[in-house]
């Protein structure tokens, strides 16, 4: 239910997205009879303060949301379960009387810090809205204890100290939900009445079916506009480059102004809308008949005609309206792009569009033989009609962005930010970008994809623990230094090739598991360190960490594979060489002796200043060193010597 409701307006907001699903799932003990919370900060569905702050950061404007939702698998609405959820929803929004878990505790912190924080408050362009969702299989009450119930909870939150712009509280039934998952598909058609008509002239060989120019009234397009429960067909907008950017723009307002002042005008002050749709129809002379539109291009337009729907002028505005069937991806992608480029559209906007998604990643993801197949998802919805593929093997540009950015432009620090931000710092100027250029490789696209589904599967199965998920891009990163050898450069190369291939070998079971437990020993061990002089606390998106961390990864794997290879070379001429780490160093006056630590099930070793020659400064905790060994009844090291990271350089 919570995947269904929150999914409405964005359908592949939870695409191949595990980790935002249970973060809005909080019905557990204590869960004060909510099954599910989302806030949205301008549309977006926001997990933390930071992420609060950062839209607030780039948007003049924004408009915060609550979401609500309890469901019962049951034919009946229960008045007493109605009413725990409405006290839940009220003690949300109150000092907190009753116990709440840990998940409802992390929305009141974003609660708390919109209410609070002065730059959230300042650009709130109106009051947060509250939305209640009761949901059960049957027929909707219509008992006037119930409805009388239901207008009860919607006056005392309208009442409460918070002044909602808008308040709503719905009690929906199993017909009602059915009608939400055909949405969620995006699959309905609406017959429209228009004024004039005529066809586009479209070559042959171009995959299109159908092409036409119409005009119809602004209240007819509404048609198209509205669900049935009267709000904005938001999904109608997931193939346009730019979402709506509000009333008070100059572009929009002077929208907004013609249809009131001069609405008689609107049809040549306005550019009108494009729609992209898998099949058209002429009824007859005056209606239409569309099935599955998108709008392209008119976001903008539409959403301004949605807002003034109740002005009496809407009905003497008319629009003009361009439709394209088609079910060519590839063709829907050039006019989405034709029709959004004579607009002032940054490039990162189109960035899925652009040839080396198209001609270089896409087809390499399709052709691409492994256990496990992965698909990359340009477009919404793409796979979804596929019941042969899970969504789990799924990737988005949000993903391949976030981890592509983790692993190996070595910047987990940054990558759990929104793929925008992302895009605009790394893929800005063509010949400045560092992702997704047109001479990179696909194929280490590709390991991040399976880095990423292998990752998600194991916590999902529980072989990691949660507490690890938060720091889930730093494991990346980790992982890809496992391979035991420097990163390639991101060109097309053999020596790319085989270093990836290295990489796939260890994406295979049972190395995966294997390489999982280096991978939180390394994490383990850098936290430690890091915990010994710095704040535990915001380690994240600290870049500090994350330069200790590539130090930590470059000792473990690499260095120790040199090591290694030193130890093999020695062994043949009959010398035995150890490594351990420092584990303390004990003065007694002016002399000093010191233990290694060998491993978990090796004794530690002794040592002192006869067996140690260089600076007794650098050997503190942790720090990595090679050595030969006397008696190992009670182990004594000779020859010690440091393992440089410098010499890795």
């Amino acid at each position: 239910m919570n995947y269904i409701l929150l999914s409405l307006d964005y359908p592949d907001i939870f695409t191949a997205d595990a980790e935002l699903l249970d973060f809005v799932c909080i019905g557990d003990g204590y869960d004060t009879g909510i099954d599910g919370i989302g806030i949205k900060v301008n549309d977006r569905l926001v997990r933390n303060i930071n992420e609060v702050s950062e839209i607030t950061q780039v948007n003049k404007k924004i408009n915060v949301e609550f979401v609500f939702i309890q469901s019962k698998m049951t034919t009946k609405f229960d008045t007493a379960e109605f009413n725990t959820f409405g006290t839940g929803v009220k003690n949300f929004f109150s000092d907190g009387y009753l116990t709440e878990n840990i998940k409802i505790r992390q929305f009141r912190e974003i609660k708390d810090f919109i209410y609070s924080d002065d730059k959230v408050i300042s650009k709130l362009e109106k009051n947060p809205s509250i939305y209640l969702y009761y949901i059960t299989t049957g027929v909707e009450p219509t008992d006037k204890n119930f409805q009388g119930n239901l207008k009860l909870l919607n006056k005392e939150l309208t009442e409460v100290e918070y002044f909602f712009e808008n308040v709503e509280v719905k009690v929906l039934g199993g017909k009602q939900f059915i009608k939400f998952c055909r949405e969620l598909e995006n699959k309905f058609q609406v017959q429209m009445n228009i004024i004039d008509i005529f066809p586009l002239i479209v070559d042959s060989k171009a995959d299109v079916k159908k092409a036409y120019a119409f005009t119809c009234n602004a209240s007819e397009f509404l048609k198209i506009l509205k669900k049935e429960d009267g709000s904005l067909r938001r999904s109608l907008f997931n193939d346009n480059v730019r979402d709506y950017l509000g009333a008070n723009g100059a572009v929009n307002s002077e929208i907004e102004k013609t249809i009131t002042d001069s609405p008689e005008m609107f049809l040549l002050c306005n550019n009108g809308v494009t729609i992209v749709c898998t099949d058209f129809e002429q009824v007859r002379d005056k209606l239409v008949k569309i099935e599955n539109p998108q709008i392209v291009n008119g976001c903008q337009t539409s959403n301004s005609i949605f807002n003034l729907k109740d002005t009496p002028n809407i009905e003497k505005a008319q629009l003009l309206v361009r439709l394209i069937s088609t079910e060519n991806l590839n063709i829907s992608n050039k006019i989405v792009r034709g029709t959004n480029k004579q607009n002032q559209v940054l490039d990162e906007a189109f960035e899925a569009t652009l040839p080396f998604h198209q001609e270089s990643l896409e087809p390499f993801f399709i052709a691409f033989e492994n256990i496990t197949k992965i698909y990359y998802e340009r477009r919404a919805k793409q796979y979804s009609n596929d019941p042969l593929i899970k969504k789990t093997q799924i990737v988005n540009l949000r993903i391949l962005t976030q981890t592509f950015v983790a692993m190996f432009l070595n910047s987990p620090h940054d990558s759990h930010r929104h793929e925008a931000k992302l895009l605009e710092e790394y893929a800005g100027e063509k010949e400045k970008r560092r992702i997704f250029r047109d001479e990179h490789s696909p194929y280490p696209y590709y390991i991040c994809a399976l880095t990423w589904y292998l990752f998600e599967k194991y916590f999902r199965e529980g072989k990691i623990d949660t507490k690890y998920i938060t720091y889930k891009s730093h494991l990346y990163l980790i992982f890809k230094y496992s391979v035991s050898e420097l990163q390639k450069r991101l060109t097309k190369s053999k020596d790319l090739d085989s270093y990836c291939d290295k990489l796939l070998n260890f994406l295979k079971e049972p190395q995966f598991e294997n390489q999982i437990i280096k991978v939180l020993e390394v994490f383990d061990t850098t936290q430690r360190l890091w915990n010994q002089s710095k704040s535990p606390y915001g380690i994240k998106d600290n870049k500090e960490f994350t330069d200790l961390l590539i130090k930590q990864s470059h000792e473990y794997f690499i260095q120790n594979q040199i090591t290694q290879n030193q130890i093999s070379s020695n062994e043949q001429n009959n010398e035995t060489i150890y490594q351990g780490a420092i584990l303390r160093i004990i003065w007694n006056n002016e002399r000093w002796f010191g233990y290694i630590r060998r491993g978990y099930q090796d004794k530690n070793v002794y040592f002192d200043n006869r067996a140690y020659k260089g600076d007794v400064t650098k050997l503190l905790p942790h720090t990595k060193v090679k050595f030969e060994m006397v008696n190992n009844e009670k182990p004594f090291a000779k020859n010690v010597e440091l393992i440089n990271f410098g010499d890795m350089r």
